[in-house]
């Protein structure tokens, strides 16, 4: 199983996050953990279809092609067969931007994609399917997207300046400040920020911050717990054990072991490599 992921061309840098591919074969079912993100994403699947489940939820059958908004946990992919995948992964205001969209009604959830693009949703997916590589998927999809850039642009307000500012914040802020910064009420960006993300300023800053903090220690060879949490301005180490149970469902020693077997399992088949598209001139 092979996964690339592809920088946007750069009119679209300001609203998605990165392309992505996975494909290849898996014999044995194989199930893929992927940890909260602030991010929601457009999948399309030319592949075998595959499962997925969230906490203690059942399984269920994935849409071919769907937009997601931000999962707020842990989730699972059970993967079988024939992968082929592409998809865009957005920025966490961009959704909302580009197709209109109030994200808290997609947090947590997969919506098939006919539902949002109607009749253009067949001859976006045919287009990809027929492309001969995956530099020419993801032309189709960049193509489709900066269609829609301008209309995105009108839709852009003060909260996009402010998931902006956290983002480069890491999650590191306090609220009130942060309204006080950009002369909002608190209570107007609560009520726009979950329009626009799909979850409140505050859990949104949480998760930027755990983000980071996750990330940071399941790539390191040696972790020093202490360490983490005094870089990432938590209380103390069970502030850290229960930011882990409520996000990743684990504790941060578990999850770090099974992250490393799945590192292992990674390196061997060659995913997560990103790759720059070159732009066209």
């Amino acid at each position: 199983m092979h996964y690339q992921k592809f920088i946007p061309t750069t009119e679209l840098q300001s609203f998605v996050e990165c392309f992505y591919e996975m494909s290849g074969f898996v014999e044995n079912e194989l199930d893929v953990q992927s940890p909260p993100s602030c991010y929601g994403a457009i999948v399309i699947n030319d592949g075998d279809a595959y499962l997925a489940y969230q906490g203690n939820n059942e399984k269920t059958t994935v849409p071919k092609a769907f937009v997601c908004g931000i999962f707020t946990s842990i989730y699972h992919l059970v993967l079988k067969g024939k992968i082929n995948q592409v998809g865009v992964v957005f920025k966490s205001t961009a959704i909302h931007n580009v197709f209109n969209l109030r994200m808290s009604m997609l947090v947590n959830s997969r919506m098939d994609l006919h539902l949002l693009l109607g009749e253009e949703t067949q001859p976006l997916i045919q287009s990809i399917s027929h492309a001969t590589c995956i530099e020419d998927k993801i032309k189709v999809l960049e193509d489709f997207l900066l269609a829609l850039i301008p209309q995105a642009k009108s839709r852009l307000s003060i909260i996009d300046d402010v998931a902006f500012f956290m983002d480069e914040k890491a999650g590191r802020v306090v609220i009130e400040e942060v309204a006080g910064r950009y002369h909002i009420s608190k209570r107007y960006l609560e009520k726009r920020f979950l329009e626009k993300v799909g979850v409140s300023p505050k859990f949104y800053a949480r998760m930027k911050r755990f983000g980071k903090l996750a990330n940071k220690a399941v790539h390191a060879s040696k972790i020093d717990w202490q360490d983490i949490v005094e870089e990432n301005g938590l209380h103390d180490q069970s502030h850290l054990v229960k930011e882990y149970i409520e996000f990743n469902k684990i504790s941060p020693a578990k999850y770090y072991q099974k992250h490393q077997e799945m590192i292992r399992f990674v390196d061997d088949i060659n995913l997560y490599k990103p790759k720059q598209r070159k732009e066209e001139h």
